[in-house]
This record gives C-alpha cells, structure tokens and sequence, in this order.
C-alpha cells in the first residue's frame, strides 16, 4: 500500500483549514488549559499532528520552559504551523508509522491529530483514528511507546460526534462536512468549503472507528495503561508501564 493511503492528509483545504478552526470549531483555551494541567510536570513533550500548531501556540505560551516538537503528515499544514510558531519550535514532517526521531519524550499527545475518542452519550466511548486499518494502528502505537521515557504519557482529546452540518464562515465562506458510514466500522468525511455556490477546496478523508474496550485491549499490548479521564472530561491519559 502506498505511503499516502496509510493515514489521512489535509492537503486539499490546507489553506482553510485555520478559517474553521478558529470559528468556534475548538475551544484552544479551556484545551490547552487541560493539556497545560497534564503536561506540567513533562520536560519534554511529542504532539502526534500538529497541523498548523494552534494547539502548540497556545500550549507553548503556558508551558513555555516545555522541550516540544511536533509532526505532521501534510507539509502545507507544517508551512503554516512554521508561519505560526517561528523557527525555534521544533516541527517536523513525519508518519507516525515511520517516524525515527532519535529520540525520547516525557509525554505525547494527539488533539485530533492521529487519533482521538468520541463521546457520543453512550456507556462508552468510542475510538476514533486517522488510521483507517487496526494494523496500523497497532503500528502507531508502538512506534510512539518506543519514543516515550519509561512512565511516558500518551494523551488523547475527547471530541463530539461526527455530524452532517453546515455553517458560515468570515468572507462569506460557507464550510459544509457529510459523514458517509462504510462497512468495517468506518466511515468517510467530506469536508467542502464554497463561496457563491463556487467550491474553493475540498478533502475526503477516511477514518476507523474503534470500541473503547477493544481501542484499551490495543494500547494494553503495546505497553500502555489506561490512567484516568481529566475532570474536564477533554482529555484520556494513559500511561507507558514498559
């Protein structure tokens, strides 16, 4: 299989992406907040899909004695995260799959950005990876714990349900998302941004859906525990135990 359809990419909408993102889409305060909370005692930290370091501006600004490095999979993401973040922060464009960072780090964290759970109401949550095949997955996983320090926090955010939905953006911009459900518990996102009925960019991008008891069974045999759910209820945090 080819590189590019191992894990999703945010090519084609790159240079919208920051227009949603900062509408209302995130809440990169009460986040960072969280993460900030967590991270507080880590040297050193791995964010597992930077995009365009949003999280990382505003998580630096709290924590700015923190070790950080971020990577990506799409470069036009990490030109604009470059833009944001100046050339001291540490970014680099890489496949969780393949990454050698030569390297440890005290904590890694993905806010959507490789992987994440869903909070549907439901008795439990569900997991949900840019990933769209459990080999990799597993793959992923064990890539990370083997750039974690023993004791190494592995973080996930928290997200809502995955909606049809349209709104209005600034400049008239209109941003629409259809979810397509697909056999193997997976489903498609469509994300479209138009002006005037004219489409400006558009992304499909495929995503696994995971129990969250098959999603810990996973982490458990790469060598992570399940540790706690913040009282925010934003973050899940496990933890390297070998």
């Amino acid at each position: 299989m080819k590189i590019k359809e191992q894990i999703n990419q945010y090519t084609g909408i790159t240079k919208y992406y920051d227009l949603l993102m900062t509408a209302g889409y995130y809440d990169y305060d009460s986040q960072t907040d969280a993460l900030a909370d967590i991270l507080k005692s880590s040297d050193s930290v791995l964010e597992l899909g930077v995009g365009t370091g949003l999280v990382a501006e505003k998580l630096i600004k709290k924590l700015p004695e923190i070790d950080f490095l971020g990577i990506d999979f799409t470069e036009s993401m990490l030109v604009k995260a470059r833009e944001r973040l100046g050339e001291n922060v540490a970014l680099h464009h890489k496949n969780v799959l393949t990454m050698d960072l030569e390297r440890k780090f005290d904590a890694a964290f993905s806010n959507g950005g490789i992987w994440y759970f869903i909070d549907d109401s439901q008795t439990e949550y569900t997991f949900c990876s840019h990933l769209p095949k459990v080999e990799n997955i597993i793959k992923s996983f064990q890539n990370v714990a083997n750039h974690l320090n023993d004791a190494g926090y592995l973080i996930f955010s928290v997200q809502g349900v995955h909606k049809d939905y349209e709104e209005t953006l600034s400049n008239g911009i209109t941003y629409s998302q259809q979810i397509l459900p697909i056999p193997h518990d997976k489903f498609e996102k469509h994300y479209i941004f138009s002006q005037d009925q004219v489409i400006l960019a558009k992304q499909t991008c495929t995503y696994q859906l995971l129990p969250e008891t098959f999603a810990k069974l996973l982490l458990d045999e790469c060598g992570f525990k399940f540790q706690n759910i913040t009282p925010c209820k934003q973050y899940h945090v496990y933890q390297k135990i070998k």
